[in-house]
């Protein structure tokens, strides 16, 4: 299990009474409510930084296979 680090952070007032409904709904802590919601935003990131480096792949694959095609081409001429 990793080891857990106490930080201190400010945050606004209306937020933390919505956290803390929340975690009286879902029988957790503040403290495990952020560690969700900060590995939920790390997720996210990662899965937006796999999409825009996968769309550029797609575009290179596809001007390869197009210069590739080309040479196709004037190979058969």
């Amino acid at each position: 299990m990793a080891s857990k680090v106490k930080i201190t952070v400010s945050i606004d007032e209306a937020l933390v009474r919505e956290l803390e409904g929340v975690g009286r709904r879902g029988q957790k802590s503040r403290s495990k409510l952020v560690e969700e919601a900060l590995q939920h935003w790390r997720r996210s990131r990662l899965e937006q930084e796999l999409k825009e480096g996968n769309q550029a792949m797609a575009k290179e694959d596809r001007a390869t296979a197009e210069r590739n095609l080309a040479a196709g081409w004037d190979a058969m001429k």
